[in-house]
């Protein structure tokens, strides 16, 4: 193998000085564009309670604030098909007041799922139904679990975090809530 002449390492070394930024920065530009934004996730762990039916028990509530929609994920101990059962979960829009939405839905034996968005009315998760094009429920009773998507257009609001606690239950009968968990959107 022949030796490079002075000459020809100089030029090899000037070539390559100009190239070196061109290639780092062609390698290593990608790495630094920041990725896409994602939805805010949070989970509420609320854990079993002996002392409460298994149907009415939370267990976790998975929430994902994102741009276009809030997917909820309630988690119950045992969730019974032949037995009716509901869940609300509040979604506070102004983090300055209690001002919010609850994100509604129902199961009776041998009828449809009923999933509304609600106005509250009072303090312990009253409301009144509210038009929202969009909003849906599905009960998985081999998942043991209830899963609600609400619009973020349904729920008007320009706050960058919300806050959500979730309530089960009380067809007279104890029932079941979580602490209120502040998400993000994302």
């Amino acid at each position: 193998m022949r030796a490079l002449s002075t000459n020809s390492r100089a030029i090899l070394l000037t070539v390559l000085r100009g190239l070196l930024p061109a290639l780092l920065l062609g390698v290593l530009a990608p790495l630094a564009v920041p990725a896409p934004a994602g939805a805010a996730v949070k989970v509420i762990d609320d854990g079993a309670e002996a002392s409460l039916p298994a149907r009415m028990d939370i267990l976790t509530v998975r929430i994902d604030n994102r741009l276009d929609r809030v997917v909820l994920k309630i988690t119950f101990r045992d969730l019974v098909e032949h037995q009716r059962s509901r869940t609300k979960v509040f979604i506070g829009t102004d983090p300055g007041s209690d001002a919010g939405f609850i994100a509604y839905s129902r199961h009776r034996p041998g009828d449809v799922p009923l999933t509304q968005l609600w106005l509250p009315t009072d303090q312990e998760f009253g409301g009144t139904p509210i038009a929202c094009e969009g909003i849906r429920g599905r009960w998985r009773f081999d998942r043991d679990r209830v899963k609600i998507v609400v619009p973020q257009a349904c729920l008007a609001s320009t706050a960058d975090r919300y806050r959500f606690k979730a309530v089960a239950g009380f067809y007279r009968n104890v029932g079941d809530w979580t602490a209120f968990r502040s998400v993000a959107r994302g």
